[in-house]
């Protein structure tokens, strides 16, 4: 038995597992980006997120007689901040950069532990309160045109940003009741019923053409929302919330990555400074870690 002492604690590894997920989350910001140029966002979303529902019915398919009224409440409040946060964040890509879109998406690290404050009614650390005012500063760089004119794209993203951080703070109330994999299904179906809706009151809906948008749904589906919101669930039974945000903020870094490397895009001076101001805001929230939530 003394070979497993060498492994890493449960924490170490949700914060390891969190930080796989941010390599998929930022690897499709340029994958949905080109593929929005054949297929609408609601549409696009639709297909994605009713792959991911199958693929959690399957994972799930033993423990579905363990469904009740307080999962599916849950798992559609759940539901209800992520076709939210996707349906701005995915808009937003339309008019907006991968790299910025996956900078200002990681402002939800700085939302987290305001919005924590309001709804635990604890008062904010002023670490907190200076991370928020060097990310705006940052998100001014980043996405003001000339004319002092913000680019919508980015402020679709923000808004994407603002109800991830609710999606997060909720989820760690709910990890600890409720089935894990019971809980991401519901999430799946309620975003998939929802995104269907929308497609078909506000779109054309049709079949994707070639194999380059399979592919994303494909990835998008499985890897980029089944397995990845099952292990952030898991993760978050491990880590607090304020935690849990700031091993996410690697997303915003590979997306920048991938969209330089499949996408040819770059940053001015103006862009790299403010990515440097916002990936400080998003680090000064743990210069001093918080003690660890009992749960």
């Amino acid at each position: 038995m003394a070979r497993w002492k060498f492994l890493p604690s449960k924490g170490r590894q949700a914060e390891l597992a969190l930080i796989a997920v941010t390599v998929v989350w930022g690897l499709t910001f340029a994958l949905v980006k080109r593929t929005l140029e054949s297929l609408s966002p609601f549409v696009f979303m639709t297909y994605r997120f009713f792959l991911a529902f199958l693929a959690m019915l399957a994972v799930s398919r033993r423990t579905l007689r363990s469904m009740n009224v307080r999962v599916l409440a849950a798992g559609s409040l759940l539901g209800l901040f992520l076709y939210a946060a996707y349906s701005f964040q995915t808009f937003g890509l339309k008019y907006t950069s991968a790299g910025n879109a996956g900078f200002i998406t990681g402002l939800f690290v700085v939302f987290v532990p305001i919005l924590s404050t309001l709804i635990l009614k604890k008062r904010p650390r002023p670490l907190s309160i200076l991370s928020v005012a060097v990310a705006v500063v940052g998100l001014g760089f980043l996405s003001l045109q000339p004319g002092l004119r913000v680019n919508s794209g980015d402020l679709l993203v923000l808004a994407c940003a603002f109800t991830y951080s609710l999606h997060i703070i909720y989820m760690d109330r709910f990890v600890a009741e409720h089935d894990l994999a019971l809980l991401t299904l519901t999430q799946m179906g309620v975003v998939a019923l929802l995104q269907a809706a929308s497609a078909l009151l506000f779109e054309d809906f049709v079949l994707p053409r070639g194999g380059y948008p399979w592919m994303t749904i494909a990835l998008c589906g499985v890897l980029a929302s089944a397995a990845a919101f099952f292990i952030q669930a898991w993760a978050q039974r491990h880590l607090s919330p304020v935690r849990t945000s700031v091993v996410l903020i690697m997303e915003p870094v590979f997306s920048v990555f991938f969209g330089m490397l499949l996408l040819g895009e770059r940053l001015t001076w103006r862009g790299w400074l403010g990515c440097g101001l916002m990936l400080a805001g998003m680090l000064i929230t743990e210069i001093r870690p918080e003690r660890p939530t009992s749960s």
